[in-house]
């Protein structure tokens, strides 16, 4: 009996095997996708990108194909990956009502719903657009701009006292300043975390629950098993995404309940255009307000895409900095230029400053928080991209990591040079293909916060830089005490004139490290967002 179990066993297996074996031979001879050329075993199966995303280097791995075969790519049996400009507009670019859906299992499923701008139906979205444009207008960045200098003073505070040694983790501690801007702009009070010097669990369980998106993503993608693993776990999980809304919820509420429009964060702008209440109609008379339930929700997805986003572009950028010694001292000499004190900065004077922006616009080519990009699905009856009609059904995306560090699309690509955008006419680098990169997406659902994102970097950055005391770092190399995802910097020499003395070695604890060798740059100080969303 035992013996008759076990053949049955091995058949099932056998057949199995069998199974997906001729699929794979189906996708790679007679799919839709056949002519696009990949890797063998990617367009076999899913499995190899899946893989690399749950290993968290598939943006890595996605530049490496890129290299290897030309223009767009086939990186999964259903799947194509574009660097080229047009993609942008011809994926991202199209119009509310034709647009390219996005692939919501990127987005958690349906376990976070359909109330945030980020998720929502096109209708919707475009009633949530045009009131929250008036809470990130130029007018409310003017209103804001003393929060976000209190918050660039703490940080310098904290790194001044930090630690006996001379060292901080800056990576948490531009976490900590950009939960704290975001929540005091998003429920009208800080998180504490440059205070208390540590992530509150709400903050823990956010980025833990990035990671589980993907885990969602790819065990959807195993045909029986996967649906079985969502059936059984699609209770917790959105019983789980449920405590994040409603945490939001709870610290919105009471800021609803105070009633103070004059208050310069992001609901003092929503509520007069709102009417307060759900269903209300706004301003012009014509623009329904935003219901109770969707104002929790943007919340909660406001402090996922204004965050860890930001600190990783602060942190990149940061990095880059201090391997780059020239660019370290140009950037001091031109903030101290202008302000001589860290207290004396303000957004307006900051904006004139060329080579900070530049440093800025470079740091966001390197370090991107988008990563490996979020794909669209190609509507009924296909679409047009890059010239060649794509089969309904497909996932593409633009892939932006890929995309602003490829060599097609740049000289010396992994390299940190911002007078690639000082001199765009300079025989060096007037082939940069600079309209392929959209750091903030691109189109009608393209990034709404952009400008208090680059406001939030440039006050994170400048302050540093002015500071006599603490404009001196070095990269110091990280212990596995500091935690993973850490960038430790010690006091180094840098001159009151800007003059700069040598970086040390960056070495990244946890997946990867920096070693020098500027093609592993995309290894170290992992992305969070990148890599798991």
């Amino acid at each position: 009996m035992a013996s008759t179990y076990g053949t049955i066993a091995l058949r099932l297996v056998e057949l199995t095997f069998a199974y997906y074996f001729l699929i794979g031979i189906y996708n790679v001879f007679f799919h839709p996708l056949r002519r696009y050329p990949g890797p063998l075993l990617w367009r076999f199966s899913p499995v190899p990108k899946n893989i690399h995303m749950l290993m968290g280097n598939y943006a890595a791995k996605a530049l490496e194909i890129h290299k290897t075969y030309q223009g767009t790519v086939r990186v999964a049996p259903n799947e194509l990956s574009y660097i080229q400009p047009q993609a942008w507009k011809d994926i991202m670019g199209r119009p509310l009502r034709s647009e390219m859906p996005k692939d919501l299992r990127y987005f958690g499923g349906e376990n976070f719903g359909r109330d945030s701008i980020v998720t929502t139906r096109p209708a919707d979205h475009t009633r949530q657009r045009r009131i929250f444009t008036h809470a990130f207008s130029n007018t409310a960045l003017k209103a804001q701009e003393p929060l976000l200098a209190s918050y660039a003073d703490q940080m310098v505070e904290v790194m001044g006292r930090h630690d006996r040694r001379g060292r901080v983790n800056i990576v948490d501690l531009y976490n900590f300043c950009t939960f704290d801007i975001m929540a005091d702009l998003t429920f009208g009070e800080p998180l504490l975390l440059l205070q208390k010097g540590a992530y509150i669990p709400w903050v823990h369980n956010l980025f833990a629950g990035l990671k589980f998106v993907i885990w969602g993503v790819v065990l959807l993608e195993i045909p029986l098993l996967g649906p079985l693993v969502q059936a059984v776990t699609a209770a917790p999980l959105k019983k789980k995404a449920q405590e994040h809304t409603d945490y939001a919820g709870r610290l919105v509420d009471r800021r609803l309940a105070e009633a103070n429009h004059a208050k310069p964060d992001i609901w003092s702008f929503v509520l007069r255009r709102s009417g307060g209440g759900e269903g209300v109609d706004g301003d012009d008379g014509d623009t329904k307000g935003l219901s109770v339930r969707e104002m929790h929700a943007n919340a909660a997805v406001f402090m996922v895409a204004g965050t860890e986003t930001t600190a990783t572009v602060l942190s990149g950028t940061t990095f880059h900095l201090l391997r780059n010694p020239r660019v370290y001292g140009l950037l001091v000499r031109e903030i101290r230029g202008r302000f001589a004190r860290a207290e004396d900065i303000r957004v307006d004077g900051l904006v004139g400053l060329e080579y900070l922006q530049a440093v800025l616009m470079e740091g966001l080519r390197l370090y991107n928080p988008a990563g490996a990009g979020l794909p669209r699905i190609v509507p009924k009856g296909g679409a047009e991209i890059c010239g060649n009609v794509v089969p309904e059904g497909t996932l593409v995306s633009v892939n932006p990591y890929v995309a602003f560090t490829h060599p097609d699309n740049w000289a010396r690509p992994t390299e940190f040079v911002p007078e690639r955008w000082l001199h765009p006419e300079d025989p060096e680098w007037k082939d940069d293909r600079r309209d392929v990169h959209e750091p903030f997406s691109y189109g009608p659902r393209n990034c709404l916060g952009k400008k208090v994102m680059h406001d939030a970097v440039c006050n994170g950055t400048s302050p540093l830089l002015t500071n006599d005391r603490l404009a001196q770092p070095r990269v110091a190399r990280a212990s596995p005490a500091a935690g993973e995802d850490s960038l430790a910097l010690r006091h180094g020499a840098v001159s009151r004139d800007g003059g700069v003395g040598r970086a040390e070695e960056l070495h990244h604890v946890g997946e990867g490290a920096v070693d020098g060798d500027a093609e592993t740059r995309g290894k170290g100080l992992r992305y969070r967002v990148a890599c798991v969303a």
